[in-house]
């Protein structure tokens, strides 16, 4: 009877956090106040704010069905999701998700690709893994996720081994520059990307692109560990990712439609990336047409878009003024990286500043961040001392690593 109670326990707890309702930070928190005060951990996280009524009520229930053998442990963290997005019932999110996925098998080994590149990496141990792969063929979950859930890798990590292996698929990179690329992740905590750029090994081309999974994160429907969770799945069994949001119970099939058109209209230089998302949250959000939603967009799409240099970019974000900088550079000087030179060579700018405003600059040009997101962004970084990451996590900005290290 005890254990049946953990096992219930230990599964309210995955849960909570693998729908991505509170941080492991707060479940941490939570812990100790059900300790303290002797109260269940259910009643400290509704006395704590971290959860509402409502959402509690949802985890109960699928954690009855869970501990009473109905569904998985999977399908009820994917079911949890849908029914989160899309104020349904959990009992109507599971009859969804059982018309729409055809049971993805999970077999797991005790070796895969993201478990190979973590030990070549020295990021994990055997004994890490053989822990992971046992829960993970207990619960149904990939391996990578359980490596998450037990700190034995940190998300930053766990993006930077999906993000490599899927270069290494898509026949970017070779494998030995997935390795050498993630040792430089683990010792200095940068992206995959920066590490790759550094090294010389890759640079990701200019164009109009962004993917569904950058859209619908962008969007704000998919959390950081549910875009981990689903590329390690396109890894593992090699689907399409709308495909695989949809069996999540992330997107529904109305707005997954929503977003390949939207994909479609930045393809064709129609929209910005920036504007695609704001577009595909106000589908979700109003219920309206993704058509609708793109003529209601502040300013239209048809509407010239603000244009910014990169010498209007550092007047704006504070870091010199309009007639230092003319004396510097041109005003038709067009390119971001002899306008930095000249202006670390005047040292007005650090090098490390210089960096964060090659990033920016490069996300507005390639349409993830507007003119205005991207002034602010880097106006914060110089204000707060903030890495550009950490600026983009607080204004709840997401936007593709790969996008910020395209300099010309």
């Amino acid at each position: 009877m005890l254990e049946k109670q953990a096992s219930s326990t230990d599964n309210f707890g995955t849960l909570v956090l693998s729908t991505g309702l509170i941080s492991p930070q707060q479940m941490e928190e939570a812990k100790k106040t059900s300790k303290n005060l002797n109260v269940p951990l259910e009643r400290s996280l509704v006395m704590l704010d971290m959860m509402s009524g409502f959402l509690l009520g949802l985890v109960q229930e699928a954690n009855e069905l869970v501990s009473n053998g109905t569904v998985s442990l999977d399908l009820a963290v994917r079911a949890l999701r849908l029914a989160r997005q899309h104020n349904m019932k959990l009992k109507d999110a599971i009859g969804v998700l059982g018309q729409v996925h055809k049971k993805t098998g999970r077999v797991q080994t005790i070796t895969t690709p993201v478990t190979e590149l973590l030990l070549a990496s020295n990021m994990i141990t055997m004994e890490q893994i053989g822990r992971a792969v046992s829960q993970a063929q207990d619960s149904g979950m990939q391996t990578g996720r359980i490596l998450v859930l037990n700190r034995d890798v940190s998300s930053w990590m766990m993006t930077a081994v999906l993000n490599a292996l899927l270069m290494v698929r898509d026949g970017k990179i070779e494998k030995d520059h997935a390795k050498e690329a993630i040792s430089t992740v683990g010792n200095r905590r940068v992206s995959i990307e920066q590490a790759l750029f550094e090294l010389g090994l890759y640079v990701e081309k200019e164009g109009n692109t962004v993917r569904i999974g950058e859209l619908v994160a962008m969007a704000g429907f998919v959390s950081e560990s549910d875009m981990l969770e689903c590329l390690e799945i396109e890894l593992v069994k090699e689907k399409q990712f709308g495909q695989i949001l949809l069996e999540q119970g992330l997107v529904t099939s109305e707005l997954l439609e929503a977003a390949i058109i939207l994909q479609d209209m930045v393809a064709s230089g129609n929209i910005k990336a920036f504007q695609a998302a704001e577009a595909l949250r106000a589908v979700r959000d109003t219920g309206v047409m993704v058509y609708q939603a793109m003529a209601e967009l502040k300013p239209p799409p048809q509407a010239p878009q603000k244009h910014i240099s990169p010498q209007d970019l550092l007047v704006e974000a504070g870091f010199l003024d309009r007639d230092t900088i003319q004396q510097l550079v041109s005003d038709e000087e067009i390119s971001s990286i002899r306008v930095g030179k000249k202006v670390l060579a005047a040292g007005i700018i650090s090098e490390a500043f210089l960096y964060l405003a090659l990033r920016t600059y490069s996300l507005f040009r390639q349409g993830f961040l507007s003119a205005d997101q991207a002034t602010k962004a880097l106006a914060l970084c110089k204000s707060d001392n903030m890495s550009l990451d950490e600026v983009l996590s607080k204004q709840g900005w997401f936007v593709p690593a790969r996008m910020q290290w395209i300099w010309s």
